[in-house]
């Protein structure tokens, strides 16, 4: 029943299609189902609650204490945001602007959420169901976007059976792109040469459907998440084949491209990249509007550069734009210098719990893997931060920061000394048998 649960825990987080339960003004409300973890992880203590043996935590490599600075940074950031948008809200009588502190500081909260359930149970298998998890999803959606009628004509990833992903295609491109140093993990850290197999066929697959998104934010966090955790892991040369694999593979396909350049297929998907180039490069601006949107953004913020326009609309300043595109310009904007701070402490701080981590595990062991691919995602989503808010999209940011709570727990810093096994794996230490000696 545990194992099931988690699974279960796994399945609500990743799924990305959300369900619109309500509109306030103009704007709806939309819930993911990892929203419900807010309700289920506390009951998830009935079901997944395990302890670690003496022997495995007489094993740890470091004292066995929680990682205090993460959860407490958030409940700070979490406690700012609603006390901001209250005085906003005080101030201008708009219920929008709670609703709109409820979206950006939400997600931080998660961290709180994780916590509890790196406490109940080992942090390192969690991350591991999480990342087959989400391999059976990309699985999926590789699934449906080769069985598209449109295909290979029409929007790659778009659907899941017949429900179109949340946000597409920049938010659920982007959740896949950060996920896939996990994925890779994954596939690292099983003996079973068919799993390893197809996690690495899964990754490849993900990278087709965020390339075939026309995404070029999600397909730069897929690079730069991918390449740090292949050389933080001493796949560089790896890297090297692969460069030269790809180079070699462009120019056969340039030249397959330019013999049936004729058809019907190669025509229309010409076509299409041709029209997002050609709508990333409009009015000789390759950021498609967002470095002026970007520069008004801080000329607003540098009015009000402590505290912010307290989740005032954004759009009531530009007409018809609803945010500044980048997540950090968001929280300025939103709640000032002081927010930013601490919502660049909050990340900064799962940095910093991650790499205290690494430095008790062993060279090469399932959770050194795991944990520089949670160093990967958090790089390559703050670098998907800096096009659009990634954070503020529930399906991104509830995953992160529940995943990083799991690592400030006092269980992680047990799960982590142990070489290759789980605590739940992990035989006890036979007891040691004295010698019988005889008297001479």
């Amino acid at each position: 029943m545990r194992l099931i649960w988690l699974w279960f825990l796994a399945g609500v987080i990743i799924w990305p299609i959300h369900s619109t339960v309500a509109t306030v003004g103009d704007k709806p409300i939309d819930m993911m189902f990892s929203d419900a973890l807010i309700f289920l992880i506390p009951l998830s203590y009935l079901f997944i609650r395990t302890t670690p043996t003496r022997e495995q935590c007489a094993s740890a490599r470091g004292p066995i204490l929680w990682y205090s600075l993460t959860p407490t940074l958030a409940l700070i950031c979490v406690v700012y945001m609603t006390a901001v948008a209250g005085i906003g809200l005080g101030l201008s009588g708009e219920t929008v602007r709670i609703f709109s502190a409820f979206k950006l500081a939400k997600p931080v909260g998660f961290v709180l959420l994780g916590l509890m359930l790196g406490s109940w149970t080992d942090p390192m298998e969690f991350i591991d169901i999480f990342s087959r998890a989400f391999g059976v999803l990309t699985g999926l959606t590789f699934f449906f976007t080769l069985t598209e009628p449109s295909f290979p004509l029409g929007e790659w990833g778009k659907y899941i059976f017949e429900y179109e992903l949340s946000g597409y295609p920049n938010s659920p491109m982007s959740f896949y792109a950060v996920l896939v140093p996990l994925l890779i993990a994954a596939a690292d850290t099983t003996k079973n040469r068919l799993l390893q197999l197809t996690g690495w066929g899964l990754s490849v697959a993900t990278a087709l459907i965020i390339l075939g998104s026309m995404s070029r934010s999600s397909a730069l966090a897929f690079f730069f998440g991918t390449v740090y955790y292949l050389a933080m892991t001493g796949r560089q040369a790896f890297l090297a084949g692969s460069f030269i694999a790809i180079t070699v593979f462009s120019i056969v396909g340039f030249g397959l491209f330019s013999a049936l350049k004729e058809t019907d297929v190669v025509s229309v998907l010409t076509e299409r990249v041709q029209d997002r180039v050609n709508r990333s490069t409009e009015s000789e601006d390759p950021s498609s509007g967002r470095f002026d949107i970007w520069e008004f953004a801080l000329e607003l913020s540098a009015e009000k550069p402590i505290f912010g326009y307290m989740f005032e609309s954004f759009s009531r300043y530009t007409g018809d734009v609803d945010t500044p595109h980048q997540q950090y310009l968001e929280v300025l904007y939103k709640c000032g210098g002081l927010g930013l701070l601490f919502y660049g402490s909050v990340l900064g701080s799962c940095l910093m719990v991650t790499n205290r981590l690494l430095r008790l595990t062993t060279f090469q062991s399932p959770a050194w893997y795991r944990l520089n691919a949670m160093v990967a995602m958090l790089g390559a989503v703050s670098l998907g931060n800096l096009t659009q808010p990634n954070l503020t999209y529930s399906l991104t940011g509830n995953m992160l920061f529940l995943m990083f709570g799991t690592l400030c727990s006092s269980r992680a810093v047990v799960s982590v000394s142990l070489p290759s096994l789980t605590t739940q794996s992990m035989p006890a230490r036979p007891a040691p048998v004295p010698l019988q000696r005889t008297a001479a």
